[in-house]
């Protein structure tokens, strides 16, 4: 109960998020998508470098070249590409569309680090990355074959879908710098390049534009600023550090379907069984995809825990090593490491255990599991003793 109220926060900054689409949709009707974008990221950037500043964090406020170089890329790709083609998009096609094909994001984000990373993925893994994609084909299909084989697809969809791979770009981008920087210095300064890129390229392709600016207009910038950056952003990263990063993943499932409930209930927009049946195979097939990286990260854990257990081995009979080396380098015998040197020199290590055993009059068989403290042998039944 103590971290109930933790819960309520993610659990808040999640429904901020799924309004994001619908606040979009009423802000796009004033500004260009790159205006919004640009001046969006260029005062959130404002504030949390006064918080870095406020705070002192000289590490955050002064990062290594190649440290910035990574959150420039992350600028490109995170705030021009991802929030470009987020409001471009959001003029051709529903809020409601829009919450929901973007909860196909952990999917191309883990299909990305696969390709690029080198990032394990077992068969489990790959049936979860293609359940979301047939699930997000019937949302840009509209669950139409027609749609599919004549190439009809909404602009606006097609538009979402890049901006989502653009944004696990992003992320992907991101781990090259983990533990270097902290997380607001990152968003400070991924946001600050962003937005800057954001009012060159529309400079110079003649795109910054300021329409008729209403009220809806901006409190919905407002908002995207406010609540669904600045805010959002501080509440789940203090959320995270209180109930830990895994547990905290599982709200982001929230975030597309009340995306989708803005959309009907704000903005009015119809709701169709061709995008609760996608809706419902993209969260699957994220559900399968998480499932796999869980087990491969368990199987890890074992690997780096036999690995630990072979140390502690070779650090408590190092002389044994050795003396089994000696042997073998008297005889003219040339020691082959088809593992590496650490486990040749395990291999050393059992054969001379072996061997010690083998004086004590055992056999072969007992003297297998009397190598390492760590096996116990079941005691064998009378039949095998004769």
């Amino acid at each position: 109960m103590a971290q109930a109220k933790y819960y309520v926060l993610l659990f808040l900054v999640c429904l901020i998020w799924g309004a994001t689409p619908a606040s979009g949709k009423f802000t796009v009707d004033a500004f260009s998508p790159l205006m919004i974008t640009g001046m969006r990221f260029a005062l959130i950037a404002l504030v949390l470098f006064t918080w870095l500043f406020l705070t002192r964090d000289k590490k955050s406020l002064r990062p290594p070249k190649d440290v910035l170089i990574v959150t420039f890329f992350m600028g490109v790709m995170g705030i021009l590409v991802h929030n470009g083609l987020l409001f471009t998009g959001l003029n051709y096609t529903t809020a409601t569309n829009t919450a929901l094909i973007e909860s196909i994001g952990p999917t191309a984000t883990t299909l990305l680090a696969f390709l690029f990373l080198g990032e394990r993925l077992n068969p489990l893994g790959w049936v979860g990355i293609a359940v979301s994609c047939v699930g997000a084909l019937t949302i840009v299909t509209k669950g139409s074959i027609s749609v599919l084989i004549n190439l009809s697809f909404n602009i606006g969809d097609i538009l979402i879908l890049i901006c989502e791979v653009a944004w696990s770009c992003y992320v992907v981008i991101s781990w090259r710098i983990h533990g270097r920087l902290g997380t607001i210095g990152v968003t400070a300064w991924s946001g600050l390049f962003g937005s800057l890129l954001c009012f060159a390229v529309g400079g110079v392709t003649g795109t910054l534009h300021v329409y008729e600016v209403g009220t809806k207009a901006l409190l919905g910038f407002a908002y995207l600023v406010i609540f669904s950056g600045i805010f959002a952003f501080v509440a789940w990263n203090f959320a995270v550090q209180q109930v830990g990063a895994s547990k905290a993943g599982v709200f982001v499932y929230i975030v597309p379907l009340t995306g989708g409930l803005f959309g009907v209930l704000l903005l009015g927009e119809p709701l169709h069984y061709s995008q609760l049946v996608g809706a419902a195979l993209i969260l699957s097939g994220v559900v399968v995809t998480v499932k796999a990286k869980v087990k491969i990260r368990e199987e890890k854990k074992a690997e780096s825990g036999s690995a630990s257990e072979e140390k502690d081995l070779l650090k408590k009979f190092p002389e044994l090593a050795e003396a089994h080396n000696a042997k073998l380098a008297a005889d003219g015998v040339t020691l082959t490491k088809p593992h590496g040197e650490k486990a040749a020199e395990m291999s050393a290590i059992a054969a001379i255990m072996a061997e010690d055993d083998a004086s004590a009059d055992l056999s072969p068989v007992a003297a297998k599991p009397a190598a390492s403290e760590a096996v116990k042998a079941e005691p064998a039944p009378e039949k095998a003793q004769s």
